[in-house]
């Protein structure tokens, strides 16, 4: 048996150890003629524009397959290999507008037809890598191939692996017909159809998207008062600094304050692994004292000496780039990946920070968020959101989603001119120990559209 193919076998049997199918499938790949190794073929690829007709009942009604099929799970890994995943994930859709979780039909039927050619005197070997939510069967001319059950070849990850297929025994030299009959009786359903990354490792084709983590305190009803919800979780390194703030009373949300403390924790709780690229809190406030251009935040690494000094803070005034106003209204937003830090509170806040600091290592190490507010400031609400990605992302998807774009982009532009969070920050592409102009275009040279779009 040639190498590829031997390689392709053992494949096989990791992928479809959970059934009786791994010896069906491998034995079709052992059985294969002495045909010249399978080449990557992007002529059957899964998706829009490939060729795949859908139709509802495998009769009629035959429409080009609708893909990228939307799943906020499960998607192609793009960068599995030096070739990347090109196909798309597909179903039966005709419209109008995206389809949803639990749209129609739960079975669907694909046909792909294609003509060979004879390569070197001999019929060409074809090899994909096939998975399906939840089932599938594939029949060649009329053959049965193989079948898919998602259950069967779910990782402890959660992600389903693909199945390797040698399409080569069912297929001939003429004209040929690709059939898959595939259901799911759930929600977000798909067919996974690659010819290209052949020589990739079936665990590895799919991934988990990684959306961003939101952490949310308080409710969001226009300072609404009494609410269960307005009273807030605190550790107690929060409470000790509202004890040191007395005769400054602690408040819940929706309080007015004056001359008062808002106080709350975010617990953070990201996979095993995961590097944190960004992180920003969202504070919807209202300035309720009569002096409120000197307030502050003070957080994890905020002390508040004997004599009542707060030290290590972060004003509203350098978050805003303007002076609150009394009775006014702000959404606030705190990126956590780029602060300005002031070294101690003072009555007058003038001329520029003492520092701006990347803290999304602060996270990692104390998996919580402290944020209190003082002296008058009302609080509404309190969002955390957070984006993380893995060690095993390409370099550049720094919210691993198997896509280098736009959002990755922002994501590095959060963190321009700051220093990086450790030797293995992964916005640190050109690893100087910053994030700087020189990470932002090793990013978009790696993009996977044109403009980074």
């Amino acid at each position: 048996m040639k190498t590829f193919a031997r390689t392709i076998a053992a494949a096989c049997a990791r992928c479809l150890c959970y059934g009786g199918a791994a010896l069906a499938v491998a034995s079709l790949l052992m059985a294969a003629p002495s045909a010249d190794a399978a080449s990557p073929r992007t002529d059957l690829l899964s998706g829009a524009g490939n060729g795949w007709l859908a139709s509802p009942n495998g009769v009629d009604g035959w429409i080009p397959a609708y893909g990228p099929y939307p799943n906020p799970v499960t998607m192609p890994n793009p960068f599995l290999n030096a070739q990347g995943i090109h196909a798309k994930l597909m179903w039966y859709w005709p419209g109008p507008g995206v389809p949803g979780a639990g749209s129609p039909p739960t079975t669907a039927y694909f046909r792909h037809q294609l003509h060979l050619e004879a390569e070197n005197g001999q019929k060409p070997q074809i090899v994909a890598l096939m998975a399906a939510d939840d089932d599938m069967t594939l029949t060649v001319n009329g053959i049965p191939v193989g079948s898919y059950q998602l259950s069967a070849h779910m990782m402890p990850n959660g992600q389903p692996a693909a199945v390797a297929i040698d399409m080569t025994p069912a297929l001939r030299l003429g004209d040929n017909q690709i059939d898959i009959r595939a259901t799911d009786n759930g929600v977000y359903h798909w067919v996974f159809f690659d010819s290209y990354n052949i020589n990739a490792s079936p665990e590895q084709v799919l991934v988990q998207r990684a959306p961003a983590q939101i952490s949310l305190v308080g409710d969001k009803d226009d300072f609404h008062p009494g609410d269960l919800a307005d009273t807030t979780p605190k550790s107690q390194h929060v409470l000790d600094l509202q004890e040191k703030l007395q005769p400054t009373p602690a408040i819940d949300l929706d309080q007015p304050a004056v001359n008062q403390s808002v106080g709350l924790t975010h617990d953070i709780s990201v996979p095993e692994g995961a590097i944190i690229t960004s992180a920003s809190v969202k504070l919807h406030i209202r300035m309720t004292g009569d002096i409120v251009d000197n307030d502050v935040i003070l957080f994890n690494q905020s002390t508040i000496t004997d004599e009542g000094l707060s030290t290590r803070v972060i004003t509203l005034h350098d978050l805003l780039g303007f002076p609150p106003q009394a009775g006014a209204t702000y959404d606030l937003i705190w990126n956590l990946a780029k602060t300005p830090l002031r070294n101690v509170a003072s009555p007058i806040v003038t001329g520029q920070p003492d520092l701006v600091a990347n803290l999304l290592s602060m996270l990692v190490s104390d998996k919580h968020l402290d944020v209190l507010l003082a002296d008058d400031t009302m609080v509404d609400y309190s969002e955390l959101s957070i984006t993380y990605t893995s060690i095993s992302a390409a370099p550049g998807d720094l919210n691993n989603d198997g896509a280098i774009n736009r959002d990755d982009l922002n994501i590095l532009l959060l963190g321009l001119n700051t220093l990086a969070s450790g030797p293995d920050d992964p916005r640190d592409l050109d690893r100087d120990g910053r994030i700087t102009a020189l990470d932002v275009r090793k990013l978009v040279a790696s993009c996977s559209q044109p403009l980074c779009m």
